[in-house]
């Protein structure tokens, strides 16, 4: 006899996964753990874990996602937006069977759960269920995915920040974190420049300025030594000098993301919408 949860769409939990991404047997029983204990709960973020980090830029993936994405979504448990987040990414079918939950922005993951959320469907991050994935390992595809990325934020500015502010189901500090995340192209843009003219003046008056650029200098190392402390505490098998030479490279890891902005400004103005994992920019 047929397994009545087999058809029953309340009990059947779809995942979504990318071809080189593989869960632990613990992190499925995890998965449904958490949808059983939560018969409200329908979608659940895992955390992304990259596999076999070989150079520089992998390994700073795998600090961006352990680290700042769990903070960031942490924080949004706290909040009540818990956002899909790329890989790993658990539903109740009842809530997709039927529906179409999905719409046409490049950030597609953040799109639907947004419309989950706007529906007061509960969503969820679990940081300790890790989905394993390989990571970009050159510049260039790395600027093309970041700037979609981007570009999606775009798009779910333009097409869902008024419900958003609107709507009854997010509390305000929700809707201003969703906010903040839709405008960072915008904030990223103004920085950057901002950084580049500050430091610029500064070179150029050394002699005087000297004092701001070691300030500058203090605050990038402190900044990025607490996210190697936190890096370490997710991965206590790693070894401190790496992760020391990963931090020194997080600083040009960060300046990769201003041409991604200005490219995402780009593509949007002029409506280029297509997307090709493995095409040209």
């Amino acid at each position: 006899m047929l397994n009545q949860y087999a058809t029953d769409q309340q009990h059947l939990i779809v995942g979504v996964l990318d071809a080189d991404a593989y869960l632990t047997q613990a992190g499925y029983q995890r998965v449904l753990n958490q949808f059983t204990e939560n018969p409200q709960l329908g979608l659940l973020q895992s955390a992304v874990k990259i596999v076999n980090p070989d150079n520089w830029l992998q390994r700073l993936q795998d600090i961006e996602f352990l680290v700042v994405n769990n903070w960031i979504q942490n924080l949004r448990n706290r909040l009540g937006n818990a956002a899909a987040s790329g890989n790993g990414q658990f539903v109740r079918a009842a809530l997709v069977m039927g529906h179409h939950p999905w719409g046409n922005a490049l950030l597609e993951d953040f799109e639907f759960s947004t419309r989950f959320l706007l529906q007061k469907i509960a969503t969820k991050y679990d940081g300790d269920i890790w989905v394993y994935q390989e990571a970009i390992a050159k510049v260039r595809p790395f600027i093309r995915q970041r700037t979609r990325w981007a570009q999606g934020g775009l798009d779910c500015l333009a097409g869902y920040w008024p419900a958003i502010i609107k709507s009854k189901c997010l509390t305000k500090r929700a809707k201003s974190e969703m906010t903040f995340y839709m405008l960072l192209p915008f904030i990223t843009v103004i920085t950057g420049l901002a950084n580049i003219l500050v430091l610029g003046y500064v070179l150029v008056n050394l002699k005087i300025m000297w004092p701001v650029l070691v300030i500058l200098i203090v605050i990038n190392v402190l900044v990025n030594g607490y996210l190697g402390f936190a890096y370490l505490q997710r991965l206590p098998e790693q070894q401190p000098s790496r992760i020391i030479s990963n931090l020194i490279n997080l600083s040009f890891y960060n300046y990769l993301l201003y041409p991604v902005t200005v490219l995402a400004f780009y593509k949007k103005l002029r409506g280029q919408s297509r997307w090709e994992k493995n095409g040209s920019w």
